[in-house]
């Protein structure tokens, strides 16, 4: 079985549920979270989208998944995570690491309220340029 990378959606902050689960993405070796989400959404083109934000040298960050945009709620972003940790960088940075004892990596998004949040993404994304 080829590996692949599942893409979990959280749109809805309440609950613990994910709302999409994109689960056959291909995972090949160096793949960022941002190209794991490319290739996502050209294989869902039509129930999946998102839109990316530069932030100069910090990279990319997603603000938007299926119209959900961040602080459409004050305080709420997209909040991603990589095999369950903050990779505390934009997508376009985050690399899904490789390894020899599992077959699928899990990217997470999540859109929560992170005014009580001090990761380091959560100052990235935060910041006006």
């Amino acid at each position: 079985m080829p590996n692949v990378v599942q893409i979990k959606i959280y749109s809805d902050p309440n609950s613990s549920n994910p709302t999409m689960t994109l689960p056959d993405v291909p995972w090949y070796a160096g793949i960022t979270a941002l190209q794991a989400m490319i290739i996502g959404e050209a294989m869902h083109a039509s129930n999946f989208s998102f839109r990316v934000v530069y932030k100069s040298i910090y990279g990319a960050f997603i603000d938007s998944i299926d119209q959900v945009t961040d602080n459409d709620t004050p305080n709420f972003y997209w909040m991603l995570k990589v095999d369950g940790a903050d990779p505390g960088v934009g997508a376009s940075e985050a690399i899904i690491q490789e390894d020899a004892s599992k077959t699928t990596a899990v990217v997470e998004w999540r859109y929560m309220d992170v005014s009580a949040t001090q990761s380091k993404q959560t100052r990235l994304k935060a910041i006006r340029l």
